[in-house]
């Protein structure tokens, strides 16, 4: 319960007529101290707003004595701390408020659970000894922590669970000892944490699952992560921007962003991530990222995307610079980095975004590869129809294999012919011979030129004439199936 002073010292009669008035109130020449107790009194009383119209607490440069306690009371004015110290934590919860502004501020703790501000929401600059809590708070204009410092390390440097603002947080150079929770907060405008430094490396740097973001998300320009980074079933209506980042998170995630959906994902780090990164279940319209930053694991099962684009950027630079060159055998490294090894997915998302890009001699050499990688997973009877139907069509990419592999039989049937030439069934019907032409009735299954019938294979020539046969067989229906899967596809 909150109990006002029986009696005002001159700093605090000072505030109080500087109250009705709205003006600053600058105590920082005096270095005057304020009793909190006196404050929450003057907060919570009400205000005649048609008399009063600019009513305001506005302080700068005091210190703030005793735990400053308007929880759950209905603040009519708006509130304005600059460059104060509070020995004691700073509590709103549940009240409703106009607006809050703590700039340059030094407190122990912002106690401001289920707290309504109509208004902006401001902590730039200053430092947070504890936990900085707005879990279920409203905030109905922007929420700003630019510059800011909050230190509860192995914590809840940020404890916004199910916050919900409908501007944008600004988080310009912030600096956090202990972990952003945002998971269910929604963010109707923009997530801007360019510059911030995050440091949890024992737990997370930002717990945001099922986090929602109207605007973009950009976390760039320096922005540092030592913990782990999870976006997971998060909703970003434009970028999510990691141009000129650092994430790092050895042994665990240092990144997931598993079933996240946004506009487009910017994946061009400063250096590559130092831990997994995970785009599982990712759905973007396109994905930007730099081949040489690209993390050493890698999960991209589920990840859909319509346009794939490298870029780079230069050094120290936030933005990013031209198009890179990437050919598909580098995208084909790029799939290899799954921990977890194979998986079909990546591999037909990589070959659909080729053909979207008219590039389908690439799409067709992903989807060889993928045969091949599936291949490797098999027991060796699968294997082995593996390798004869890669070595003979290229698993149906390569068609054009058959044609030299019946190429190359029809010269060797044609040399053993003219060397060990078969002797005629009737030699008065027989046509004239011809090795050549001898060589390609056996290897074509299908079609008669009549030479076939009219010689009759002795000795050794034998076995030249089975495996001619048995070579045309297999290579048609190496095609014909090779062909019949393309079709269904």
């Amino acid at each position: 319960m909150r109990r006002p002073p029986h009696s005002l010292t001159s700093s605090e009669r000072q505030v109080r007529a500087g109250f009705l008035a709205g003006d600053l109130v600058d105590l920082s020449a005096a270095a005057a101290s304020v009793r909190a107790a006196a404050l929450a009194d003057l907060l919570s009383r009400p205000v005649d707003r048609a008399a009063h119209p600019r009513a305001a607490l506005r302080l700068r440069g005091a210190t703030v004595t005793g735990p400053l306690d308007v929880a759950h009371a209905v603040v009519a004015v708006p509130v304005e701390f600059q460059d104060c110290t509070f020995d004691a934590p700073v509590d709103v919860s549940g009240a409703d408020l106009v607006d809050l502004h703590l700039v340059r501020c030094r407190l122990p703790a912002l106690q401001a659970r289920l707290a309504t501000v109509r208004g902006d929401v401001s902590c730039a600059a200053s430092e947070v000894g504890g936990a900085l809590d707005l879990r279920d708070a409203r905030v109905g204009g922007d929420l700003d922590l630019s510059e800011a410092r909050l230190h509860n390390p192995g914590g809840n440097a940020l404890a916004a669970a199910r916050l919900t603002v409908g501007g944008s947080l600004r988080g310009y150079g912030l600096h956090a000892a202990g972990e952003l929770w945002l998971g269910g907060a929604q963010i109707g405008g923009n997530l801007l944490l360019d510059g911030a430094t995050l440091t949890n490396p024992d737990g997370r740097a930002i717990g945001a699952d099922r986090l929602c973001v109207g605007g973009n998300l950009r976390a760039g320009g320096g922005f540092t992560a030592d913990g782990d980074l999870l976006l997971i079933h998060a909703e970003v209506g434009g970028q999510v921007w990691f141009v000129g980042a650092t994430v790092r998170s050895p042994d665990r995630w240092a990144l997931h962003l598993g079933g996240t959906t946004a506009g487009s994902l910017w994946m061009c780090f400063r250096s590559p991530p130092d831990g997994r990164v995970r785009l599982s279940g990712l759905k973007v319209d396109t994905l930007f990222d730099d081949p040489r930053v690209w993390p050493e694991r890698l999960d991209l099962v589920g990840c859909t995307y319509r346009l794939l684009i490298p870029r780079t950027f230069g050094d120290g630079a936030d933005e990013p610079g031209r198009l890179a060159t990437v050919d598909v055998r580098q995208r084909l490294d790029w799939l290899r980095r799954s921990p977890d090894g194979y998986a079909p997915q990546p591999y037909e998302q990589l070959a659909s975004a080729y053909r979207a890009a008219g590039q389908d001699t690439e799409a067709r050499r992903v989807l060889l590869e993928q045969h091949r990688r599936r291949r490797a997973t098999q027991h060796w009877p699968g294997r082995l129809a593996g390798y004869l139907l890669d070595a003979l069509v290229g698993y149906g990419y390569r068609t054009w294999l058959a044609a030299l592999w019946l190429l190359a039989c029809w010269v060797l049937g044609t040399l053993a012919f003219t060397v060990w030439p078969p002797d005629a069934r009737t030699p008065a019907d027989s046509p004239d011979w011809n090795p050549a032409l001898y060589a390609l009735d056996l290897l074509l299954p299908i079609i008669d030129l009549g030479h076939d019938s009219a010689w009759h294979a002795t000795g050794s020539t034998q076995y030249v004439a089975a495996t001619l046969i048995i070579m045309g067989w297999v290579l048609t229906t190496a095609v014909v199936a090779s062909l019949s899967r393309l079709l269904n596809r």
